[in-house]
C-alpha cells in the first residue's frame, strides 16, 4: 500500500502516508475486535447455501439469487478450510428453509453457542475485510488528485464508516462486495477504460441485483453516441445473462430477477405509493425515471449543457442512490451501499457541509430502525445467546405505539434523504438549464 501511495499526488509526503497508515490501523482495529462477535441469520444463510456448491457439487435450486455472491462464499470456503471446523460440525441439516418460524431460533442458537464460533465468525468474515479494504484503496485512487487534507478526510470516514462496519461485521453481508466493484467501475470510467468498468459493473450485478438500476447512468455517461451507450448497456447485463443460464442448466430455473418477484427485497421498490385515481404511481421508479430522463435528454442535447463529463459521473450515482434509500423500503444493512459517494462528497464537495451529519443521522435511524427490528444487540448472540429473543421492539408498547415510532422513523429519514440529494440536485439543475453552446 505505501508503494502504491508513493505514485499518487495527495500521498507523495511522507507524513502525509503516516497519517493514512494511520487511520487504516485504527479502522482495522475496530474491525478486528467486532468481527468474531456478531452474526445475523442472513450471513449463516448465504454461507449454507454457499456450503452446497462448495462441498456437495450441487446448485440450490430454492433461492438461485445473487449466485456471483454464492459462488464468491462457495470459494472462500475451500480456500478458508484450513483455519475452519469441519464442513459437517458448523453446516448441519435441516436448514431453517423447512420451517422457519420453530428451526429459525434453534439453528442460529446451536451455531452460536458451537465452541469454535468466535474462530469461525472471524475467518468466514475475513473475505468481507479484503473487499472492504479493496474498495477503500480504489477510493484513495479516486481521491488521489485532491489536496492532501481532503483525500485523509475520505479515508477517516472509509475506516470509520458506522454503517459498513455494522453491514459488514455485525449484521454480517457482504456489502463489501458490490460496493468495491461499483467503485472500481466508476475509478475505471474516469480512467477513461469504459468497457473493463461495464465488466465490472455487470460482475456487481451478479453479487447484489441492485446495480442494474445504475447502468443507465453508467452507459450515458461512460459512452458517448447511442450505438455504444446501448452497447455499453449490453456488456454490462451480460454477467448476469451468463449466470441466469447457469441457473437454469444447473438448477431448473433462471433464478436472479424472476426469483426476486417472489421476495421481500423486490416488492420493497414498489412500497411508496401515490394514489392515481385507483391506480398505483410507484414513487420510487417515477423518481428514477425523472432521472434517466435528465440525463438523458443532456446526453442526447435536448437540454442543458451537453453530454455530461465522466467526473459528473458520481454525482449523478449520489442522487441515484438517494432515491433509492429515500423512496424504496431496505433493510438496514443495504444502506452502506451510499458510502463511498459520502466519502466523494467530503472531498470532491467540501462546500456540501451538512452532508457527513446528514448521513450520520440517517445511519443513527437506521441502527435504531434495526434494533426495533432484532437486528440490532441481538446479533451480539455469540456473546450472550439469549439475546436472540430479545429484540428492542418487545419492550415498546402497545403495539401501536412501536408501528408509529417505526413510521416517524422512516418519515425522517425520506425527510433527510431528500437533504442529502439538494446539493447535488441544485448542481445538477443548474447544468440542465444551461443553453448547448450554439443553441437560441
Amino acid at each position: 500500500l505505501r508503494r502504491r501511495l508513493e505514485r499518487l499526488p495527495a500521498y507523495r509526503d511522507p507524513r502525509d502516508r503516516r497519517r493514512i497508515l494511520r487511520w487504516l490501523g485504527a479502522g482495522l482495529l475496530v474491525r478486528l475486535a467486532v468481527m468474531p462477535f456478531a452474526f445475523s441469520s442472513d450471513f449463516t444463510a448465504v454461507y449454507w447455501r454457499a456450503h452446497l456448491i462448495a462441498y456437495d457439487g450441487v446448485v440450490f435450486d430454492s433461492y438461485l439469487v445473487n449466485m456471483g455472491a454464492h459462488y464468491v462464499h462457495a470459494a472462500s470456503l475451500r480456500l478458508l478450510a484450513p483455519l475452519l471446523p469441519h464442513p459437517d460440525v458448523i453446516w448441519t441439516d435441516p436448514w431453517v428453509w423447512g420451517d422457519a418460524e420453530a428451526l429459525g431460533p434453534q439453528v442460529m442458537r446451536e451455531f452460536a453457542s458451537a465452541p469454535d464460533v468466535f474462530q469461525t465468525l472471524f475467518v468466514l468474515k475475513l473475505p468481507y475485510l479484503a473487499f472492504d479494504l479493496g474498495a477503500g484503496i480504489v477510493l484513495l485512487g479516486l481521491v488521489a488528485a485532491a489536496p492532501p487534507q481532503l483525500a485523509r478526510r475520505a479515508w477517516m470516514f472509509w475506516m470509520l464508516s458506522p454503517i459498513a462496519i455494522y453491514a459488514c461485521y455485525l449484521f454480517s453481508r457482504y456489502e463489501a462486495i458490490p460496493v468495491a466493484l461499483i467503485l472500481a467501475a466508476l475509478l475505471l470510467v474516469e480512467r477513461d477504460r469504459p468497457w473493463m468498468a461495464a465488466l465490472l459493473l455487470g460482475v456487481a450485478i451478479t453479487m447484489r441485483s441492485y446495480p442494474i438500476l445504475l447502468v443507465p447512468v453508467f452507459a450515458l455517461i461512460a459512452a458517448r453516441g447511442l450505438a455504444r451507450q446501448a452497447g455499453w448497456a449490453a456488456a454490462a447485463t451480460a454477467p448476469v445473462v451468463v449466470v441466469m443460464g447457469i441457473n437454469r442448466l444447473l438448477g431448473g430455473s433462471v433464478g436472479e430477477f424472476a426469483r426476486l418477484q417472489d421476495l421481500s427485497t423486490g416488492r420493497n421498490l414498489f412500497n411508496f405509493v401515490l394514489d392515481a385515481g385507483g391506480r398505483p404511481i410507484y414513487l420510487f421508479f417515477f423518481a428514477l425515471f425523472l432521472l434517466y430522463g435528465a440525463l438523458a435528454g443532456r446526453c442526447f442535447g435536448w437540454w442543458g449543457s451537453g453530454q455530461p463529463p465522466v467526473s459528473e459521473l458520481w454525482v449523478w450515482l449520489l442522487v441515484a442512490h438517494a432515491i433509492l434509500f429515500g423512496l424504496a423500503g431496505f433493510s438496514p444493512h443495504y444502506f452502506m451501499w451510499i458510502t463511498p459517494f459520502v466519502a466523494l462528497a467530503l472531498v470532491r464537495r467540501p462546500a456540501w457541509r451538512a452532508t457527513l451529519w446528514i448521513h450520520l443521522a440517517q445511519v443513527a435511524i437506521v441502527l435504531v430502525i434495526a434494533d426495533l427490528s432484532g437486528w440490532g444487540l441481538a446479533l451480539l448472540s455469540p456473546l450472550a445467546p439469549g439475546l436472540l429473543a430479545a429484540p428492542a421492539q418487545a419492550i415498546i408498547t402497545p403495539p401501536a405505539i412501536a408501528e408509529q415510532l417505526d413510521g416517524l422513523l422512516i418519515t425522517a429519514f425520506a425527510a433527510l434523504s431528500v437533504l442529502f440529494a439538494w446539493p447535488a440536485l441544485a448542481e445538477l439543475a443548474r447544468r440542465q438549464g444551461r443553453l448547448v453552446p450554439g443553441g437560441a
